[in-house]
């Protein structure tokens, strides 16, 4: 089951890259295997999506770039998303490639992401991410590793998107979580899918989904828990059994 939903993104021209350099920024000129490169110094660029109330910014210690080509290697990379001017999102990585051509964002090695919605918090781990301009979306099919306030969780991958409204949309595939309970009976999911949405406190699991305390375990097709009251608010073909 797969539930996205995300504004449509006009295409983006090459046009639309405002390419703005630091007050210190260098150009150089490097011969490497007899193909021609440019570096820039501390790169960054302003992306603004036409007839959307999205915008990116893009920025990095040094940027490569392989001449006649429209791909930047970048060193340190940082990328925030903006809607409506306030931030939505923010990405940092050790290194990355961004491919002007195919309108795409490629972060590796150890890449953190941070999701900023209604004043909490969502830092997400991986190796790998993805950043589609033309669809807006964020993905990964590396294992990854979420936290907040309330949980901890491990996947092996994730989409993100936003709906009309521009609420975070994020699917999560082959989910474990686990969540302590203030008496100290720690509580343990899993699920094929997990779905959430920054607007509301409750994901939804989606196949084999299983929530199991020192307790009880609960298995079944679908299960909607409140990750902040830790409570199961709904299930679809459930059983319960005594752990």
């Amino acid at each position: 089951v797969k539930r996205v939903s995300f504004l449509l993104f006009g295409f983006i021209f090459i046009g639309l890259y405002l390419f703005i350099y630091d007050p210190n920024s260098s150009f150089k000129e490097q011969e490497i295997k007899q193909t021609q490169f440019f570096s820039v110094i501390k790169p960054i660029w302003k992306i603004q999506i036409q007839n959307t109330k999205d915008s990116y910014e893009l920025n990095s210690l040094k940027a490569l770039q392989e001449e006649n080509k429209e791909v930047f290697l970048l060193d340190e990379p940082i990328f925030k998303t903006y809607r409506d001017n306030k931030s939505k999102s923010s990405a940092s990585s050790v290194s990355a490639v961004f491919d002007l051509g195919n309108e795409l964002l490629i972060m590796t090695n150890n890449v953190h992401l941070t999701i900023s919605e209604k004043n909490e918090k969502i830092d997400l781990f991986t190796k790998k991410l993805n950043f589609d301009f033309k669809k807006g979306s964020i993905t990964s099919k590396n294992e990854i590793e979420l936290k907040n306030s309330f949980l901890k969780l491990e996947g092996k991958g994730f989409e993100l998107n936003q709906d009309k409204n521009g609420q975070s949309e994020l699917t999560l595939t082959e989910v474990y979580f686990m969540q302590d309970n203030d008496t100290g009976n720690n509580l343990f999911g899993k699920a094929d899918l997990i779905f959430y949405k920054s607007s509301s406190d409750i994901f939804t699991m989606i196949g084999s989904a299983q929530i199991k305390d020192e307790f009880s375990v609960i298995n079944a097709e679908e299960i909607e828990f409140n990750f902040k009251t830790k409570n199961i608010v709904s299930s679809k073909k459930s059983k319960i059994t005594k752990s």
